[in-house]
């Protein structure tokens, strides 16, 4: 079963767009300082062992190794026929995680967008730029946006395609799991003060794009 494509076109649109209101209306702000400590000027848990060694570093490996998995597992198939049926399905999977993650970190190497951890707002030395802000000439990259680490998570929203092939009635499990994996990761970066609302709601609709893109092909 095919997914509708005027679904796959527009919701992302959509997500994009609040996107850019949660930037411009403030609501990005907002929601970090809800994190942000006023009388110590700094990030409570920015440095915790759950939200910056589990969820970020242990997180970010068990990505790194699933991805690494995955053409072993299309080696393994030249020597089991068992596994060919399903070669199809990793190397889409791989190519998604690949991509989605890629296309992000080159995006994030050259904004002017900033974490907020950075920002004069939060103690930092940076100012608070949007998306559609004039940039000074001499300030450096950002860094912050998009939001590579929510990336790793929303990349699998490739599986809402990929079990349309093989398990159609079980794709929406697939959304869900991607979705959910990704808010976490997301999540977990706003309460550090690493990124704005909005900065992973752009990951979101790059790795969407990128996963229907790639099932197109």
């Amino acid at each position: 079963m095919r997914p509708s494509k005027v679904l796959m076109l527009f919701v992302p649109l959509a997500i994009a767009g609040f996107a850019v209101v949660s930037e411009y209306s403030g609501l990005d702000l907002f929601l970090a300082r809800l994190f942000f400590d006023d009388a110590t000027q700094s990030w409570p848990l920015k440095s915790s062992f759950i939200t910056a060694g589990v969820l970020h570093k242990g997180a970010q490996q068990m990505v790194v190794y699933f991805t690494v998995v995955l053409p072993l597992f299309m080696v393994l198939s030249l020597f089991m026929k068992r596994l060919r049926p399903h070669v199809k399905g990793a190397g889409y999977l791989f190519l998604c995680i690949l991509f989605a993650t890629g296309i992000v970190a080159l995006i994030k190497a050259s904004t002017h967008i900033y974490t907020p951890w950075d920002l004069t707002l939060f103690g930092g030395d940076r100012p608070y730029i949007r998306l559609f802000d004039t940039v000074p000439s001499d300030l450096p990259v950002g860094h912050a946006f998009p939001g590579s680490h929510s990336s790793g998570g929303f990349a699998f929203v490739c599986l809402f395609f990929l079990l349309s092939v093989y398990r159609p009635r079980y794709r929406y499990h697939g959304l869900v799991f991607g979705l959910a994996l990704g808010a976490v990761f997301a999540i977990t970066q706003e309460l550090r003060g690493a990124h704005f609302l909005s900065h992973d709601l752009f990951s979101l609709v790059i790795c969407w794009y990128v996963a229907w893109g790639l099932y197109a092909i």
